[in-house]
Order: C-alpha cells, then structure tokens, then sequence
C-alpha cells in the first residue's frame, strides 16, 4: 500500500468514528431486513409466539411502541453516561499523564465496540417504531413482526449489560500501569517489524560516493510518519544506484530542507520528483508506526509529568522506568548502536538512512529524567539498577559500555543536586556495580548461563 494510503488507513482506524458508524450501517441493515422477513414468512412470527418466552413480547401496535419507545430512550440515556465516561476518561489522561495519549485513547477498540452498539440498537428501534406505525399494522391488518421486536429486546439487554463492562473497561484504561505497559508493547511489537537485522551500521560520518549528487527537498510541512523503501527505490531513475534518505521518521520538515540525495546526479522531471515524494507520508502528528522513538518520548513525558510539583507521583516514573528497561533490553537484543547511518541493498540500489539504535533510545529514554527527578533519589536509584540489570545479561562489551555511559550521565546529574547522605551512599554503591558492568562479562559470572 502506498504510504500516503497507509496513513490514511492508519488515520481511519484510528478515528473514534469508524467502527460506530459500521456498527450503524448494520442497524439500518437489520432494522429493512427483519421486518420484511416478518412479512414474507409471517411463519416465523408465529412460531416465535408459540414459545413460552412470547409473554415478554407486546402484542399490539400500542404497547409494541410503547416499550420500543421506552427501550429507545433507555438506551440513550444510556449511551449519554458512556459518551460521558469516555469523555471523562480522556480528559484525565491528558491531564494526569500526557496530552499525547489523546490519539490512543480514542483509538481505543472496546470503546468503538460498545459505542457502535448502542447507536446500532437506537438506530434499529427507531427503524422499527416506524414499522410497527404503519396503518396496515394499526389496523390489524397484518401480524406484528414479533421476530423483529424480540430481536429489539434482546439487543436491548445486551447493551444494558455492556454498561458495567465499559464502566470496568473505562476505569481500567486510565490506570497508569495499563497505560504504560501498552505502549511499551506497542514500541518493542513496532521495533521487531522494523527488520533492522537487514540492516548494516556504517559510523558516523556522513556517507555517500565522492562527487556532486542531485537533492530532492521537502515539499510538505510536517511530521515524517511512514517511507516505503520498496516504493522509493521503484521510483529512482535508471542510473541512479545510491540514494541517501536525510531525514528519519518522526523528523519535522518544512519546504526547501534537503530529503534525498542521489548519486550520480541527474536530472529529474516534475512527474519523478512526485514519485519520489509519493514514497513518504507527511502528517501534522508523529506516530509509533516506524518510529519507536516516539513511543519512547509518550513514556518519559509520561514520568515527567508524574515527576512534576502538580502531580508528585514517584511510583508511575519508576513503572515507566521498569517499562523503559524492558524496551532498552528488546533494543539492545538487535545488536544495533544507532551512532550514524545505516545501509542496505535493494534491488541493486545503496540505501543510506539515518540509523537508529540503542545510543539514541538511551539518550532519548535516560536523558531528562534524572534531572527532573534529582530530588528523588527513588528514581535515580531504579534507573541505575535498570541500567545494571541490561548490562549483566548483555554479552556484548561495547554495548555494557553505553550503559556504562548513560549511567555516568546520570550519577553527574546527580551529584548537581543536594541527597541526604545515605541516599547518596545507596548511589554510589550502585553507580559502582554498574560500573564493573563494563569488564568483560565472562570475568563477573561465575557460569554460563543457560536459557
């Protein structure tokens, strides 16, 4: 799919809207198909009136829109609580946690569903009130559709037991811990679609052939949210056999910055530089689709926010923290630094892109908090255990070596700040067990470890 339908895809399934309006395309579907059923087979009516369970069905025009009537606003009343609820429960986690949780929150499936189900019921009770209003019913001139008004009732109590479920679901959703642990899900589940074992590190320096290469710059203004690297490669010109990406997902662009570079250079018409443009998405907002670091940033905004004056809640930095730990282990497991570019081979064709790594989730995860959380030495203390604990299972000395060096940074932030002594006693002997990381970790363990 190309990446500008993509993001529109990605922008619909997200919307609050989708799945409610499906589910009300299906009460319209279900409030035209049941009451012609009841008058094809009238059958089937009779039947259901046989049963014993047809006491609970009304048996006349009056009372069959009596009780549609009542059950239809029932149920609004209803939805109007559970509207409110989620409502509720947004305004709380953008006040409480981020304003970027705004967009998951109404991504939120069990939300759709149960809204979607309480417009489809109101939609067919409303469709079948108009039915069981029709002269031929008010003379008694045909049966009442009891197929239909007993589907009405099941679909009824159906919402109404949905009510308490929504009512757990909602609460649920804005507790921290929840919170915090799907996004980390969603940021290691993204880091494992990214194929970064196909990709090969390069170092620093900014790569790319000798001599003069052609520069196709940004058109848009926004966020990069999504590059099909198959499509780009696609539309490249003939002669071109190396191109460099200069910006990443999630990077801000605005017309006029440079967004590719091609060797050799050559010209390139109006219809290829479309082509070539086709091949990334631009939106007003970053997404965590191909750009881990944003679910990164949704965390620690998360733990600043907590470690604010206005909320002073120590323990959701510290979940964050435990979260942030799990995801820096996933990223180190790729084996990937993140210090310069990457490069890959396409159909023939150099890719050079930005890279990504464990340097800049390090630096982006471990960078703020310790300075925001300086008068909590509960949270300098968790961050360099976390940072011990990646380090005693990594095998790989140049990787215990960054950890090492994120937990320099921390420890100087530190000592900045005035700790009682026995904090400060407490970190220092874990700032040195962090640093005996750095040995060769076969000189620490006493085994093997076997898994």
């Amino acid at each position: 799919m190309p990446p500008h339908l993509a993001k529109l895809w990605n922008s619909i399934q997200s919307s609050l809207w989708l799945r409610p309006v499906l589910f009300v395309a299906t009460g319209i579907v279900l409030g035209l198909v049941l009451p012609t059923l009841d008058r094809i087979w009238p059958g089937l009516g009779r039947e259901v009136r046989s049963h014993e369970l047809s006491i609970y069905i009304p048996t006349t025009p009056d009372s069959s829109r009596e009780v549609l009537i009542s059950m239809a606003a029932a149920l609004v009343t209803v939805m109007t609580v559970a509207t409110s609820m989620t409502m509720v429960a947004v305004q709380l986690a953008s006040t409480q946690y981020t304003p970027r949780l705004l967009g998951r929150f109404m991504a939120d499936h069990d939300t759709q569903r149960v809204l979607g189900t309480y417009l489809l019921t109101v939609v067919y009770l409303l469709l079948l009130l108009s039915v069981v209003g029709t002269p031929e019913y008010e003379g008694q001139k045909r049966d009442l559709p009891v197929l239909s008004l007993g589907v009405a009732m099941l679909l009824t109590l159906g919402c109404l037991l949905l009510l308490p479920h929504f009512l757990h679901h909602a609460g649920w959703s804005v507790q921290a811990n929840t919170i915090i642990s799907s996004i980390g899900r969603e940021v290691i589940q993204e880091l494992d679609r990214l194929k970064l074992d196909e990709m090969r590190e390069l170092g620093e320096e900014l790569p790319g052939p000798a001599g003069k290469s052609t520069t196709v710059t940004a058109r848009e203004t926004g966020y990069v949210q999504l590059l099909d690297e198959e499509r780009l490669i696609a539309a490249l010109p003939k002669e071109v056999h190396t191109v460099r990406l200069d910006v990443r997902t999630g990077d801000f662009l605005f017309p006029g910055l440079p967004l590719l570079s091609l060797w050799p250079p050559v010209p390139l018409t109006e219809r290829q530089r479309k082509r070539l443009h086709a091949a990334l998405a631009v939106g007003s907002t970053r997404t965590t689709q191909q750009d881990v670091l944003y679910g990164v940033r949704q965390l620690v905004d998360m733990a600043l926010k907590a470690l604010s004056p206005a909320i002073n809640d120590v323990t959701t930095s510290v979940m964050v923290i435990n979260e942030l730990g799990a995801v820096g282990r996933a990223v180190a497991h790729k084996r990937l630094l993140g210090q310069g570019w990457w490069m890959r081979r396409i159909r023939g064709v150099t890719l050079l892109r930005p890279g990504f790594g464990l340097a800049p989730f390090l630096q982006d995860a471990f960078g703020e908090i310790p300075l925001a959380a300086s008068s909590q030495p509960r949270v300098i203390l968790r961050i360099l255990e976390v940072l011990a604990q990646i380090a005693s299972v990594e095998q790989d000395a140049t990787i215990r070596r960054m950890l090492v060096r994120t937990g320099r940074s921390v420890y100087a932030a530190v000592r900045l700040s005035e700790q009682r002594e026995r904090d400060m006693r407490l970190i220092d002997e874990l700032w040195l067990g962090l640093q005996q990381k750095e040995a060769p970790l076969s000189a620490s363990l006493p085994c093997e470890t076997v898994h």
